[in-house]
């Protein structure tokens, strides 16, 4: 793999604390995502994002260069082969016994109490109690209206333009692969997309990990085994349906891009094709106003520890910043 990849931007190596977290991502033609998924990772207090490009020929690179702390990078090698290899090169090459994020393009972390505890403290509440990986539940956001009639710009906001969720459809699972410190811990399966499209999608993965002796990310492309999972659950707010969405995925079918979900990619075709104006905004979708409505909700879980930790901790310095704002 290091061979195979080449730096394009941005610093080869950088020099940050032990409670500083690196964001990694793998892009393949962000460009309508990456300047939501930079601003927003940036005002949450992310120290440095890695994004290594992946077959991408749209504008992703020439945006994401005229941010500092960006580095850049490329590998041709085929995503549906080399998706896991990809993934792990990022994490051994630049978070080795430390902290990364880890999120696609079309996500956009985020935690509860993230008004009163800052990254930083995040960080240092999960080494205090010696917990590796932090588990997070995906929540598809979308617009009102037809699906087909959407419009983006690279200079949208997201959270601006897609701001309703569903989370009527979601079956909850056992969490099977590292040691839980909270029971309520579970893995998420079905939400929108298994009313719209009948797929039964997992929401939920392991995006936050520590790479320590033992832990293993990636497996089964989004989990992780040997970690001590967190009294919490993280949110990943994912932006799929923005323009332009049946064009990918008619691109992923005929390329073949993702072991991982082909039969899903397939499924959304189908759909697509017989659907036209389909419209994924019905009767139980809501409109998403502050992470509280997920954990009053019970879609995100909060355990006692770290409810009192947040409890007792100062508003965080950044409240005004983006990353508060905009839900």
């Amino acid at each position: 793999m290091p061979l195979r990849v080449q730096h394009v931007h941005g610093p080869r190596s950088m020099r940050c604390a032990a409670t500083d977290l690196i964001a990694l991502s793998v892009v393949k033609d962000g460009e309508l995502h990456i300047r939501s998924f930079l601003e927003h990772h940036f005002a949450l207090g992310v120290a440095h994002v890695v994004i290594l490009l992946n077959d991408s020929n749209d504008r992703t690179e020439e945006i994401a260069a005229q941010y500092e702390r960006v580095t850049i990078l490329r590998c041709s090698w085929p995503y549906r082969l080399y998706e896991v290899p990809m993934k792990r090169y990022l994490v051994r090459r630049f978070a080795n016994r430390r902290w990364s994020l880890f999120v696609d393009v079309d996500e956009l972390f985020d935690y509860p109490g993230r008004d009163r505890v800052s990254l930083r403290q995040l960080v240092e509440y999960l080494d205090a109690h010696r917990y590796t990986a932090v588990v997070a539940h995906m929540l598809d956001m979308f617009s009102d209206g037809p699906l087909a009639c959407v419009r983006s710009a690279p200079e949208d906001r997201l959270w601006e333009h897609h701001r309703r969720y569903d989370i009527s459809m979601i079956d909850r699972q056992l969490y099977r692969w590292s040691a839980l410190s909270e029971p309520a811990v579970k893995l998420y399966v079905g939400g929108i997309r298994l009313a719209a499209f009948g797929t039964r999608n997992w929401l939920t993965k392991a995006p936050l990990v520590k790479a320590v002796s033992g832990v293993v990310p990636f497996v089964e492309w989004h989990q992780v085994h040997g970690a001590q999972i967190a009294d919490f659950t993280g949110l990943l707010l994912h932006y799929p349906f923005v323009e332009g969405f049946a064009s990918k995925v008619d691109e992923a079918v005929a390329a073949r891009r993702y072991t991982s979900a082909g039969d899903e990619y397939l499924r959304y075709a189908q759909v697509l094709k017989s659907r036209s104006e389909l419209v994924l905004s019905r009767s139980p979708s809501l409109q998403l106003d502050s992470i509280d409505q997920l954990v009053e909700s019970g879609f995100l879980v909060v355990g006692p520890g770290y409810s009192a930790f947040s409890a007792k901790s100062p508003p965080a310095s950044d409240g005004g910043s983006l990353a508060k704002r905009h839900v």
